[in-house]
């Protein structure tokens, strides 16, 4: 059999890989060990957070599949941080993960794509075609090769002293991956994840727990969705110092203390060992319990990751008083696997010395679901415009948070899996959820990534701001008409005639209050659309000294820098700065100034060095 493109892995970036490449019209395969894993969640069962639940939209904005997964199969929707400025709200979902992975494989059946149930076992280039060998004595020829096994490569668990192979529990690793990467010259290394306990839903004492609603108007990830609604409440308890003694107690026999892991783990979200390690002052952690469906008894232990021995976990989990008679039905294990470093990667995701190979995913050094995601769009995209003698499909860093994700990956020396951070956009005042569609539907229609009813609904929304913004400019109202709404939200009531455009700037005026109250839009309101149109005109001025900087910014990365010069000896710039130009030898300012210890006084002073 031959394919344009063959995608290796069904999880969440091979999905979108997958994806992509069929709506650009390539011929595509997708290879997973079991088909009935397509898309699971192997550890949290939600999607989105804060900068995360941004990258959902922007999949969604490039036609992805997983923010339309993610409104179907959502059960309790929270916006993360709304009682801040709109630049760090994180739309977030807790799933019924067992409905997502079916809708994930039913989708895919629907599309061209050709679904095959195999391992793979070997894996080699032969002039400008791959070549594949299944465990069912099937052979596939492909053009373009992306490659998305997550923690399969070569996966180790672990939990005390016992140690096993699997890419997560029950599921076997997928040891030739990594062996075709090393031939094909990449660099491996070993990094680290964990997943906690999963107990009965019918075992918890309830009334013990502070619950967590959902948002009363809970907010849609793709602009495709009318309206979700949340279907559960989740639920939080603390630990205590009696919690931390018994895990204390099992530290002697801890696979991440005793040196039995070898791979890093992800600082930003340790196992409770190594909280209650590192954070010994604390007496109390918060953990979240979040049911992992309708259909279940799972319930998900938030917070509580951890590579303990059983009778550990059993023990600390015991000592949170709702938790007391819980039932265990999975303990917590640990994960290592394969990932490669992403510098060795182009920003479409190819391997820089293996022209058409591409990786997504986890084995990157990435770490979630919604980053694999993200990497696997673009991977798929520019595999598919690659047979077609188009492309590269990219994105940069003033454009979208997925511009940023693959920028970091592929440019800085990372220790880690990599995580995004909305302090990791330099520009996130614009890259906010409510206005993905505006910064990338256009661009996905170029290219082809994006259908008619997507596009017809972003033009309408587009149209919708346009005639709202015109009668909030245009429409003034009497003072008498505007104090009762204006008092209840402690604001002032003009003296004069005031343009609603004006009252839309006010930070106790909430728009879609305003376009209600005094019916600004006759023919319906677009939720999505107003809360894009009001952040716009509420921070329109700090809008326009940020595109300022952006096209300083554009203007300064193409810079190019001295291939031979002594860093060590240049003045000026700090020890830190010196030591990182020094050991990686950036080609441009750009990249020079995304590298770790680098300062905006360090680029000011390059810039002048290159004058």
């Amino acid at each position: 059999m031959h394919t344009d493109v063959l995608v290796i892995g069904g999880g969440h970036a091979g999905i979108e890989a997958a994806a992509a490449s069929s709506r650009l019209g390539r011929s595509t395969v997708l290879v997973t060990q079991t088909i009935a894993a397509i898309g699971r969640m192997s550890c949290n069962p939600a999607i989105g957070g804060v900068a995360k639940g941004q990258l959902v939209r922007e999949i969604d904005a490039l036609g992805g599949m997983m923010g339309r997964a993610a409104d179907v199969c959502g059960i309790h929707f929270r916006m993360l941080n709304s009682s801040r400025g709109a630049a760090v709200w994180g739309p977030r979902a807790q799933q019924d993960m067992d409905a997502y992975s079916v809708w994930m494989r039913t989708e895919l059946e629907k599309t061209s794509i050709e679904l095959v149930e195999a391992e793979v076992i070997s894996l080699e280039k032969i002039g400008n075609h791959f070549f594949v060998g299944l465990h069912t004595g099937q052979k596939l020829t492909a053009a373009k090769v992306v490659v998305t096994t997550g923690t399969f490569a070569r996966g180790k668990l672990f939990r005390g002293e016992e140690v096993w192979e699997g890419g997560r529990v029950g599921e076997a690793p997928a040891t030739v991956i990594s062996d075709a990467l090393e031939g094909f010259g990449l660099n491996l290394r070993r990094l680290k994840t964990g997943t906690p306990a999963r107990l009965s839903k019918a075992s918890i004492d309830w009334s013990l727990c502070e619950e967590q609603p959902g948002d009363t108007e809970p907010w849609p990830f793709s602009s495709l969705t009318k309206t979700v609604q949340n279907r559960i409440s989740c639920h939080i308890v603390r630990t205590s110092e009696e919690t931390h003694a018994r895990l204390r107690e099992g530290f002697a026999r801890s696979p991440l203390f005793s040196g039995v892991i070898k791979g890093t783990g992800p600082r930003y979200c340790p196992s409770i060992e190594d909280k209650v390690s590192r954070f010994a002052d604390r007496d109390s952690h918060q953990l979240f319990l979040e049911p992992e469906g309708l259909g279940n008894d799972r319930v998900y232990v938030n917070g509580f990751s951890s590579s303990l021995p059983s009778e550990v976990q059993d023990a600390a989990l015991r000592t949170i008083p709702a938790l007391a008679r819980c039932e265990v039905i999975r303990y917590g294990y640990a994960v290592e696997y394969d990932a490669i470093e992403g510098t060795a990667l182009h920003p479409t995701l190819e391997v820089r010395n293996v022209p058409g190979l591409y990786l997504a995913g986890q084995t990157c050094g990435t770490s979630g679901y919604e980053e694999a995601a993200a990497q696997g769009l673009v991977a798929g995209a520019n595999a598919a415009l690659a047979v077609s003698g188009k492309g590269p499909f990219l994105l940069d860093r003033a454009s979208s948070y997925l511009g940023v994700l693959v920028d970091d990956l592929t440019s800085l020396p990372l220790t880690e899996p990599y995580r995004l951070f909305t302090s990791r956009a330099e520009h996130r005042l614009h890259l906010r959820h409510d206005n993905a569609e505006d910064r990338l539907t256009p661009l996905g229609r170029k290219w082809g990534l994006v259908d008619d009813p997507r596009w017809e609904g972003h033009c309408a929304r587009s149209d919708y701001k346009k005639r709202l913004k015109n009668t909030l400019a245009q429409t003034r109202a009497e003072p008498e008409r505007l104090e009762t709404f204006l008092k209840i939200r402690g604001e002032s009531v003009p003296e004069t005639p005031v343009r609603f455009l004006e009252l839309a700037r006010r930070p106790g005026v909430n728009l879609s209050d305003l376009v209600g109250e005094f019916a600004l839009a006759p023919e319906g309101v677009d939720r999505l659309g107003t809360l894009a149109l009001e952040s716009d005109i509420r921070y329109e001025g700090f809008f326009l000294r940020e595109a300022r900087e952006i096209e300083r910014v554009k203007r300064m990365s193409g810079h190019a820098l001295p291939m031979d010069l002594d860093w060590l000896t240049v003045e000026g710039l700090s020890v830190e700065a010196r030591q990182a130009l020094h050991h990686h030898r950036p080609l441009t300012v750009g990249q020079a100034a995304r590298l770790s210890g680098v300062r905006s006084a360090d680029v000011s002073v390059l810039l002048l060095h290159i004058h």
